[in-house]
């Protein structure tokens, strides 16, 4: 069995740790998006698919310029992201309310938003773990539970900023991101820097090119991208299937968002435990398991309460996937190259984000009447048996394996 070196705990590292929660949780921004969009839709005379593709295009720049964030971190310290990416992450946000017409909105919210939350999100979670080696998984769970608490009160505000200002509540949003980021982003340093005294620098691991060129990355980002794809293609669209299926008024189908959304947060909580002690591919199958069992609860469910137990069993193991990547990213290439390496294996995020609500849409049958998804529910389920069976492979094969840790 492996052994990690575990550092001396500090007030050092913890205090990393809740500058990246807060920067993590500013990066979940796309939630106060959803609550402007009929109001953009006015602002830009562009129609809701067009709008909607505003997000598309953040994810696509996030992802993107999530590498060149990687390979930052990979040789320098993180601070500067910091100021950087805050500063353009808020302004993107702030040009929001400016936008009279498309491009305008595609240009400040996909390109300049969407870019500084790439400068943004992989540095501060893969910082983070770097300081705690012998708990990655946890501290993973912890730090994207802050993306899971993002969206709750994200979109509150967000809702009341649209009501009382109309497309101007996006200034006070972005300049909030903008401070926020600034007070803590000083503290972000990485391990290896000569102030540090808590971790040693890391010299093992496969460069990016050495990465590429094997199997198990490109098994690796097939897989990332179906874990993706079978929660999101359903959960993007749950408002319209609780309508749909359950015969209920947008107002009562609202609330099923609330309760993905905190059936997401205890997931990635209960998931961060889980990998450190069963490993990311044990803990990846239990995920796409638990996703079947949900999605063919939620099939066949005619009642609230069926309905809420199996979205809950859905939720949480859809908001564990991306905690399961990082940590599972650096055990198998390596901690030298993991902010790069992690960055181009987050594309699979982004792949399964953009394809998984066209599936949904695609595969929705509106003559079905109150069986309008049923079709979206068994693609779902297909994609999710699919990933099971490469996750199987790559167990086989030894990949993410539980390693013993010693204090």
């Amino acid at each position: 069995m492996e052994t990690t070196h575990v550092p001396t705990v500090s007030g050092h590292r913890r205090l990393i740790f809740t500058a990246a929660f807060i920067i993590i949780f500013c990066c979940s921004a796309s939630a106060a998006f959803s609550v402007f969009a009929d109001t953009l839709v006015k602002a830009t005379s562009a129609t809701a698919s067009q709008v909607a593709l505003t997000l598309t295009l953040y994810q696509f720049f996030m992802a993107a310029f999530g590498i060149i964030s990687g390979r930052v971190i990979d040789h320098a310290s993180p601070k500067r992201l910091m100021y950087v990416g805050g500063f353009i992450f808020g302004l993107g946000w702030f040009l929001g309310a400016f936008a009279h017409n498309i491009w305008f909105l595609y240009f400040a919210i996909g390109l300049l938003a969407g870019s500084g939350n790439g400068l943004l999100y992989n540095p501060a979670l893969l910082t983070t773990l770097r300081w705690f080696p012998e708990k990655r998984g946890t501290i993973s769970g912890l730090l994207l539970g802050a993306a899971s608490l993002g969206p709750l009160v994200l979109a509150k505000v967000g809702a009341w900023l649209c009501a009382t200002m109309g497309a101007n509540g996006l200034m006070p949003i972005g300049a909030a991101y903008l401070i926020l980021i600034w007070l803590v982003g000083w503290l972000m340093a990485s391990p290896t820097s000569p102030t540090s005294t808590t971790a040693t620098p890391v010299t093992t691991g496969k460069s990016p090119k050495e990465m590429m060129g094997s199997l198990n990355f490109w098994l690796l980002l097939l897989l990332f991208a179906i874990a993706c794809t079978a929660g999101i293609m359903l959960i993007g669209s749950l408002s319209s299937i609780a309508q749909i299926q359950l015969q209920l008024t947008p107002i009562v189908a609202a609330n099923f968002v609330v309760v993905n959304t905190l059936a997401n947060f205890f997931g990635r909580m209960i998931t961060g435990r889980a990998v450190d002690k069963l490993g990311e591919t044990l803990t990846l199958l239990v995920i796409l398991t638990l996703t079947i069992i949900g999605l063919a609860g939620l099939r066949f469910a005619t009642s609230i309460a069926m309905f809420t137990i199996f979205l809950i069993i859905l939720g949480v193991s859809f908001g564990g996937v991306l905690v399961v990547f990082p940590t599972l990213t650096g055990k198998t290439f390596g901690q030298k190259f993991s902010g790069t390496n992690y960055g181009i294996m987050f594309f699979g995020y982004a792949i399964g984000a953009l394809i998984g609500p066209q599936i949904a849409t695609l595969s929705m049958n509106q003559a079905a009447g109150t069986q309008a998804y049923n079709g979206s529910y068994l693609v779902a389920i297909g994609v999710a048996v699919i990933g099971i069976l490469i996750d199987l492979y790559l167990i086989h094969q030894g990949i993410g394996r539980h390693t013993a840790t010693t204090d």
